[in-house]
């Protein structure tokens, strides 16, 4: 390669240097030539300027600042005309925006869009310099005031005829136009109050058709229930419904008084419990639940009544029915208590409640329970004992039976055993013999039924808390009368009284002196003796010969013993309840 020369180096000096020259010649000459366009271009705004067509001015000033090129005019033209740009940018993004939320239907983003639009209205329309001579010309040629008036006539009319096409087709699921109306701003109603003084009117019309309506073919709880809704809408929206709730209180104070005088506690309680979900829109002295609480109270001091007079069926149906509209569980439970205590037979019945059991007995204070009760189950050949233990908590057991439940009856016999602790006895027709009888001790603290003996004999009688005479007894014991022995593993044979005659009938009419005969050891046979049935004992109004004696009844095995207490049996007595002493000749 050969070398360059330092002459050819000076040409490529010289050509670049003229190229650059050539540039910048280029580049002066077109901002020789911008300058003079933009000069040109403030010199027309300068002229629209001055024949007041402002947005031209501000228009073509605008393009001649947009280039940037140098400065022109004084300075407080120049800030005129920024001022005027930045209106134009602030109108023009008002325009775009309430132009996108009519053509979307957004109420709230055109109520919001014409708010601003009216605080940059407010703040130039009365003003007679350029600026509010601009805003006028920009707001005209936008036509910001008639897109915002089109709208809101036309909103005007649409929900005022929606309003009107619901009460006709009495067809509420869409309301929207209450919230329309509330937007539409004051002057296309003539001003604040004008506006006021219209929605009031055609809201409270609005509201007492479609309540009436709603009466006529909906239920109580239907029709308040959607009232009650529509105040809620009032009040969220800022709007004053006393009016509304006065109409609402006055329709449900006549219905709720009808069912009370119409007696229909199942009615009242429903229309009630439905009226008390709606206390959020009502006043603190609505004269409606004021009503509620009054016959309330009257219904629950009703069953206090009943439960003073012994009628626990009426007292707990009246506190389950009232239970919706007050919670009724501690009076239930306190009813409870006390009924069972005056029918400890409730003890069964109420664990039991689908079973039939006959010669049901009942009383206090026995084998360390409280209450007791106990009852024949014909259906499965059982006696049921329940018991009410001291520290509240309830035992149930059950024994089976070996004797014909058909002809069962069950006692307590007192004396066998001890008061407190006596032994139940069941008698029934016997296979062998005239009777078979089986007897229970109730074990409460081993929670069980202890069977001491089950026997057939023509007859038992009960000496004292250990032994019992029994007459033919099926095995030892036959054919004689002879004392017997409760032991814990059945009746123990201690000896043999008297023999038995074959012919009943001989002893009974005598021995050839004519002198009836006894028992080898002097006691009469047969001790366990029923008295005739003419037999009369006492009555008295209590378990005790203190009380009032009320009268007599036969004492034939027909009495229907309700409860027995301290060796007393109460009983029905003349549609009454009495008093009669349990003792061995009480059948």
């Amino acid at each position: 390669m050969l070398p360059i020369s330092p002459y050819h180096r000076s040409l490529w000096v010289r050509n670049i240097f003229l190229g650059l020259f050539a540039l910048g010649l280029i580049a002066v000459l077109f901002k020789l030539g911008f300058g003079y366009k933009q000069i040109t271009l403030y010199k027309q705004a300068k002229a629209f300027y001055e024949q007041k067509n402002l947005l031209q001015a501000e228009e073509t000033f605008s393009r001649a600042h947009d280039m940037a090129v140098l400065s022109y005019g004084d300075d407080e033209w120049n800030s005129i005309m920024f001022l005027l740009t930045s209106i134009r940018a602030e109108l023009e993004g008002l325009h775009l925006h309430s132009r996108s939320a009519i053509s979307e239907k957004k109420v709230a983003e055109i109520g919001v869009v014409y708010e601003q639009y009216q605080a940059v209205k407010q703040k130039y329309q009365n003003q007679k310099d350029v600026p509010g001579m601009f805003f006028q010309q920009l707001s005209a040629h936008l036509g910001m005031d008639k897109s915002f008036s089109d709208y809101y006539l036309n909103a005007l009319q649409t929900a005022k005829a929606q309003a009107q096409s619901n009460l006709e087709k009495e067809n509420y699921q869409d309301e929207s136009f209450i919230e329309t109306l509330l937007v539409i701003p004051d002057e296309y109603y003539g001003g604040k109050k004008k506006k006021q003084a219209e929605l009031t009117a055609l809201f409270q019309d609005y509201e007492k058709t479609k309540l009436r309506a709603l009466i006529a073919s909906a239920p109580f709880e239907e029709v308040i229930t959607k009232t009650a809704t529509s105040i809620r809408h009032y009040e969220k929206l800022g709007i004053e419904a006393d009016w509304l709730v006065g109409q609402l209180e006055k329709y449900a104070l006549a219905e709720i008084k009808e069912v009370i005088r119409s007696k229909d506690l199942s009615a009242f309680v429903d229309m009630a419990a439905a009226y008390r979900k709606i206390e959020d829109v009502l006043s603190t002295d609505s004269p409606v639940l004021d009503s509620i609480t009054r016959y309330l109270e009257g219904k629950l001091k009703q069953a206090e009544q009943y439960i003073k007079s012994f009628e626990f069926t009426k007292a707990r149906e009246l506190y389950e029915q009232l239970n919706p509209l007050q919670d009724t569980a501690t009076l239930l439970s306190d009813l409870e208590k006390l009924w069972l205590e005056y029918d400890p037979a409730r003890l069964l019945q109420l664990r039991y409640p689908d079973r039939t059991f006959t010669d049901m007995l009942s009383g206090t204070d026995r084998w360390g329970a409280k209450l007791y009760a106990f009852g024949l189950s014909k259906a499965d050949q059982r006696l049921y004992f329940a018991a009410k233990m001291p520290n509240d908590s309830l035992l149930y057991l059950d024994q089976s039976l070996d004797v014909d439940m058909k002809s069962a009856k069950a006692k307590i016999d007192d004396t066998l055993g001890s008061k407190e602790k006596p032994v139940i006895i069941v008698s029934a027709s016997g296979k062998e013999r005239a009777n078979a009888y089986a007897a229970l001790s109730p074990n409460l603290t081993k929670e069980s039924l202890d069977k001491r003996f089950s026997v057939e004999a023509d007859e038992i009688s009960v000496e004292d808390s250990e032994h019992v005479i029994m007459k033919n007894a099926v095995g030892k014991g036959e054919k004689e009368i002879a004392l017997f022995k409760l032991e814990d593993n059945g009746l123990d044979y201690i000896e043999k009284l008297a023999d038995l005659e074959e012919n009943p009938e001989e002893t009974n009419e005598g021995n050839e002196s004519g002198e009836a005969t006894s028992p080898a050891d002097g006691s009469t046979e047969g001790t366990d003796q029923t008295p005739p049935a003419t037999q009369k004992i006492d009555v008295f109004a209590g378990p005790g010969d203190e009380y009032e004696k009320i009268g007599q009844v036969v004492a034939d095995g027909s009495l229907q013993v309700i409860a027995d207490l301290n060796g007393w049996y109460q009983i029905v007595f003349n549609g009454k309840e009495g008093w009669v002493r349990a003792t061995e000749s009480t059948p």
